[in-house]
């Protein structure tokens, strides 16, 4: 049972888009073939369906407002942690405030056009039904006659040999494909003869390098948690299943290359435009597309953060954080450490304590990083803490998140990440990651365009 529960998660790879229907984005949902026809061919139903996707989708930064930020850092990640990317400092970590910020803040100014951007970060869900949609593509290309499903609602053979044909990984052997048998027993036969007795997912079963949009390989690399993240190793449970297991679903898709996020970019618009009959655009946002994204501000909007009045540990008025990051101890809480330590040390004999009035230079020093407050070391769900003013959720912290911008074969990445401390999540702030780098602490969010 445990291994039935394993061999099924590709999610979306077939469970769900295999019974007769297809995702369809406009809709929010899994729809019918008839019911796509239908919005393709009835003009009020296609707006009414655009208009709903973009409601419960999309976040505003309008024309007008102003773009701002109070300057930040140059950095990049080197082991899971934010360096100094340019200057004198080169390569020193950033740990608060230990190197001076060298991008000066942006003078406001009215922002020309509106910038429609996703208010949530892509999760896995979205993007694995994007893969589910290429591979199945795929299939019928190999095969236009291809059925995918008996009546009875499993998987036929001639849907499995071609499964085994053409996209399983060379070396795996194949049992012999009886009519009527599900693919998840037939992926537990394979872990137990064939592979090794350890579980498995599909998706470690296919040559992932056949899966592919515009050439581009788009199935995520999920190498990425232990070469950047020493705390992920093999045997945990986020590493192995993370892009696929159902638990994770409405976490940020991670470990792509900007190629892989602009490859989803595309089938995107491809869908909605077929869809609504209008030209949709749908890419990743430049850099100052992104900061009027994340500075807008109104005055009507009682959110938890305003870039302009930001509080530099990244909680509200009740202290509870509002974005996922490395979190800092407040003074108070040092204090209180302090304290504590105080007390040791007279119980200890130890008469080298503080007065209690101040806070130890040694405790400054280091400000105790504080990770029982802020859930630092894994993304959280996409929908997680509180959204803008342009109603974006988790546009700081959680993952960072790519742009278009690019220097040479860095792609500059904003926003900061859970692995990230707070004066690193600052608008102005900029990461520089390779383009062809793949890392657990990067998603994306696109915007949206219609022409």
């Amino acid at each position: 049972m445990k291994l039935r529960l394993l061999a099924l998660p590709l999610m979306g790879f077939f469970a769900n888009t295999l019974n007769a229907q297809k995702y369809d984005p406009v809709d929010g949902g899994f729809e019918t073939r008839e019911r796509k026809i239908q919005a393709q061919t009835n003009p009020r139903l296609q707006q009414k369906n655009l208009e709903e996707w973009m409601e419960l989708n999309l976040g505003y930064a309008p024309a007008g407002g102003l773009i701002q930020h109070t300057g930040g850092y140059s950095y990049t990640w080197l082991q899971g942690f934010p360096v100094v990317w340019k200057g004198p400092n080169e390569g020193k970590r950033i740990i608060k405030s230990n190197v001076p910020k060298d991008i000066k803040p942006l003078k406001p100014y009215p922002a020309s056009k509106c910038v429609c951007i996703f208010n949530h970060e892509v999760g896995n869900q979205e993007y694995l039904d994007f893969v589910t949609d290429v591979f199945l593509a795929k299939m019928r290309v190999l095969n236009p006659q291809l059925t995918f499903m008996d009546k009875r609602g499993n998987f036929t053979d001639s849907f499995l040999n071609s499964l085994t044909r053409h996209f399983l990984k060379p070396g795996v052997l194949v049992t012999k494909l009886n009519t009527g048998t599900t693919l998840g027993s037939v992926l537990i036969q394979q872990v137990k003869d064939s592979i090794t007795q350890k579980e498995h997912l599909l998706h470690e079963l296919l040559d992932l390098s056949k899966i592919t949009y515009n050439g581009v390989r788009i199935f995520p690399y999920s190498s990425g948690w232990s070469v950047n993240l020493t705390l992920h190793s093999w045997g945990d449970p986020m590493a192995l299943y993370y892009l696929c297991h159902k638990a994770y679903s409405s976490y940020p898709i991670c470990n792509l290359r900007q190629s892989q996020a602009m490859a989803y970019c595309q089938w995107l618009s491809a869908q909605l435009t077929a869809l609504s009959g209008k030209e949709i655009v749908v890419s990743l946002p430049t850099e100052m597309e992104w900061i009027q994204a994340a500075s807008y501000e109104s005055e009507d909007s009682k959110s938890s953060y305003k870039p302009s009045t930001s509080d530099p540990y990244w909680r509200n008025s009740k202290g509870v954080y509002i974005a996922n990051l490395v979190g800092y101890s407040t003074p108070e809480q040092l204090r209180k450490y302090q304290d504590q330590l105080n007390r040791k040390k007279m119980l200890e004999g130890d008469s080298s304590g503080g007065n209690g009035d101040s806070i130890s230079p040694e405790i400054i020093g280091t400000y105790l990083l504080d990770y029982t407050g802020a859930r630092s070391g894994y993304p959280m769900p996409v929908y997680s803490y509180w959204p803008t003013d342009a109603s974006c959720y988790n546009i700081f912290g959680n993952v960072a998140e790519m742009t278009s911008t690019t220097e040479g074969e860095m792609m500059v990445v904003k926003g900061g990440s859970f692995m990230d401390i707070g004066e690193v999540l600052l608008p102005g702030s900029r990461a520089f990651v390779y383009i062809e780098e793949a890392m657990p602490m990067v998603g994306f969010r696109p915007v949206f365009k219609m022409r």
